[in-house]
Parts: structure tokens; C-alpha cells; sequence
């Protein structure tokens, strides 16, 4: 499996990745020419070399004409859906956009579907965010991984006025990713580069692979500290397993009523728990009870400890963090005999496990007034006849 490993010691930007990009093997004509199919005017894209601390890079200028023409996030939204693009590369696009959208609303204090970027801003961001999406796409990378980012101060000049560094969208982006304080008075992690990572990317503590082939990108500046560069190297990762970190929270429950359990597991699953679970258990003085386990992001664990504490009556709650080894999953919809289906992908192509999604298959089974599992089984026996038309 080709990983793509990017690391952040001097920040992240648009630009920088497309610049890192390209310095590891990426085709600039290839790639422009696929950007083409997004029928966007207005700009023009020079590469050139640049040297930073003694570090030769790639430097991406996306130069844009001036207008006084802002766009909407539904225009670009809408502008990328229809284009001629690949459909992954269209979905991760609108993935990253819609991110950054909602943390702009949400810093401003707008509805998502009211935030708008100056054009010039808009172009940028457009080309960097498709760009790298389609890089990565020609690249054949199958995973993207990233280091902490890191925490800067000072004020940038925007368009609404002048703000702390990061940018407050900046820093909504940043939710739940590793950071490290930085004394650097300077904007180096920039919304559109904290957007494309945090979307695309994972880190993790113990990602193993075999790097392959390293390139740089350049960032605008020229620190005396330290060469203002992403770099990104590509690699094959050691094993097939996908790795991430989770918090565990337990808490041994003897005194809730069944049915609040049952309701909490629904909130708690509904408030994004990665899993939550009971488990029968024999407590003190021979009483029975249950053991609660919720599964989540580690920066989650506080407020699912406020949800479990507000909805039960136990007094304390265990939180750890555990590493997880996962088979790589990915959803695909298919049109069946049945109706369109979502079937989940578990696995690679040595050990697959196709998954027909259950809402899907109960809704197509009423529909088409048919037993569950005679639905289920010829769902994922058209896809895997599919699979074998393909090859």
C-alpha cells in the first residue's frame, strides 16, 4: 500500500503541497491538464525552484486575476460538482470545502451556506485544494499521513481585519489534531493547508513504512530559524492494517435502569462515540451489573465523560488511550436488480469481506417485499460478478 507521509515542522499550505507534490515525481503536464477540467479562468500556475536554508524546492505560484467578484461555498461546491473531474477527486474536493466552510461559519457566526472568499482568495484556495486532491489521485496514493502542526503566534492582515496567529478558522480546523507550541511570530499553517490534512490525513504515533522517494515544497517565506518547507515522502506501508488511537472510557454500572442504558448507548452513538457498548460483569457483594465502554477520538474523552455522567448515576469514570489495528474499509454505491445499495469494502484484494449495508438491504428488502437475506446475498453477488467483469 503507497503511503504519503507529510511532515510539518515549518507549517503547511496550499501551495506547499502542490509544491511537495510535484518535486516527488508528480507529471506538472499531466496534471494541468486534468485541472483543466474544472473550466476555471482567471489564474495561471508557475513552478519554479527555490532554495530555503540550503534545501532545494519546488515553489507553486497560482497567480489570479483581480475581480471584486466573491464566491459563495455553494459556488464552488457547484462549480466542482459539475465539472469533468474523477468522482473521487470531485467528492474529496467538496469534502475539504464544505470543512472549511463550516469552520468559517462558525468563527463568524454565519450560516454555512452565507460564507463566501474573495475571488482571489477563492481561486487559490479552489486550485490548491483540487490540485492536491488530484495529485495525490495521479500520485496512486492509497493513504496520507501527517505530523502534529505547529502552534505559532502573532497577527495576520485578512479581509475582515486583523487577526491572531493561527487564524481562528485556523485553530477550528486544528480541532482534534496533535499541535506543538512554536515560538514563531508567524502565519505558517494556513486554512487551506490545515483543511486539505485534516481531511485527508491521520496521525499517527506508530505508522511503520519504507520510505521510497522524498520531495519538498516552498513555502513563501525565508525563516533564519529554520528551511520553510513541507516535505512529503512516499513509501510503502509495513503491513495492511490501518493504526489510529482511541480513548477507552469504562465505568462499572450497577444502580440505571436497562432502559436509560439503552437510550444512552443511542445518544451516545448519535454524539459521534466510535463504538459504545455493555457488558454483563458481577460486581462487589455479588451484585450483577454492567460494564459501559464507549470508544472515541482522544480529544472527545471529556465530553463523553459529561454525557456519561449526566445520564447515569455512576460516580467515576476509566479513560485510557489504546492503539487500534484495522483492516483499510471503503464504501461503494452500486445500482443492483434491487436499487441503488452501499456495499462496504473490508480488507484488500488478498482478503475481502464485501459488506452490503444493512439500512440499505432492510430498505430495499421492504420495498421489493423480499426476505432480508435473500436481498443481502444477491447484493453482494452482483458485486462481486462486478468485480470479476472488471478484470
Amino acid at each position: 500500500m503507497r503511503i504519503a507521509f507529510f511532515d510539518c515542522f515549518a507549517g503547511i499550505s496550499g501551495d506547499m503541497i502542490l509544491g511537495a507534490l510535484l518535486d516527488c515525481g508528480l507529471d506538472p503536464g499531466l496534471w494541468k491538464k486534468e485541472l483543466a477540467k474544472l473550466t476555471l479562468s482567471g489564474y495561471e500556475i508557475e513552478v519554479t525552484r527555490a532554495i530555503r536554508k540550503h534545501i532545494s524546492a519546488a515553489k507553486v505560484n497560482v497567480r489570479v486575476k483581480e475581480s471584486k467578484h466573491d464566491r459563495k461555498l455553494s459556488e464552488i461546491i457547484s462549480l466542482i460538482g459539475k465539472s469533468e473531474l474523477d468522482n473521487s477527486v470531485k467528492e474529496k474536493s467538496i469534502a475539504i470545502f464544505n470543512r472549511l466552510g463550516q469552520a468559517e461559519a462558525k468563527v463568524h457566526g454565519q450560516k454555512v451556506e452565507e460564507v463566501h472568499f474573495h475571488e482571489v482568495g477563492a481561486v487559490d484556495a479552489i486550485v490548491d485544494v483540487v490540485g492536491s486532491v488530484l495529485g495525490l489521485k495521479l500520485l496512486e496514493i492509497s493513504e496520507i499521513f501527517a505530523s502534529e502542526l505547529p502552534l505559532t503566534k502573532g497577527i495576520v492582515k485578512t479581509e475582515h481585519g486583523s487577526f491572531p496567529v493561527p487564524a481562528p478558522a485556523t485553530v477550528e480546523l486544528m480541532s482534534g489534531w496533535p499541535v506543538r507550541n512554536r515560538n514563531l511570530e508567524a502565519e505558517i499553517v494556513t486554512p487551506t493547508g490545515a483543511a486539505i490534512i485534516t481531511t485527508l490525513g491521520k496521525f499517527d504515533l506508530n505508522l511503520e513504512f519504507i520510505p521510497e522517494k522524498t520531495g519538498y515544497g516552498a513555502g513563501e517565506r525565508d525563516f533564519n530559524e529554520f528551511p520553510n518547507v513541507l516535505r512529503v515522502t512516499f513509501g510503502e506501508k509495513l503491513s495492511g492494517y490501518e493504526q489510529d488511537e482511541v480513548a477507552v472510557l469504562e465505568t462499572n454500572i450497577d444502580n440505571t435502569e436497562p432502559q436509560v442504558l439503552g437510550y444512552l448507548i443511542e445518544k451516545l452513538l448519535e454524539s459521534g462515540a466510535k463504538d459504545a457498548f455493555c457488558t454483563p460483569v458481577v460486581m462487589k457483594k455479588n451484585r450483577p451489573g454492567v460494564l459501559l465502554t464507549v470508544l472515541a477520538d482522544p480529544g472527545d474523552s471529556s465530553r463523553f465523560s459529561q454525557i456519561i455522567f449526566s445520564e447515569t448515576y455512576t460516580s467515576g469514570i476509566r479513560v485510557r488511550k489504546e492503539s487500534r489495528r484495522k483492516l483499510p474499509r471503503r464504501t461503494e454505491e452500486i445500482e443492483t436488480s434491487f436499487g441503488r445499495a452501499r456495499v462496504k469494502l473490508v480488507g484488500d484484494n488478498s482478503n475481502l469481506q464485501v459488506l452490503p449495508e444493512f439500512e440499505d438491504c432492510k430498505s430495499l428488502a421492504r420495498k421489493n417485499n423480499l426476505p432480508f437475506k435473500t436481498v443481502y446475498e444477491k447484493i453482494r453477488e452482483e458485486y462481486l460478478q462486478k468485480m470479476k467483469e472488471k478484470k
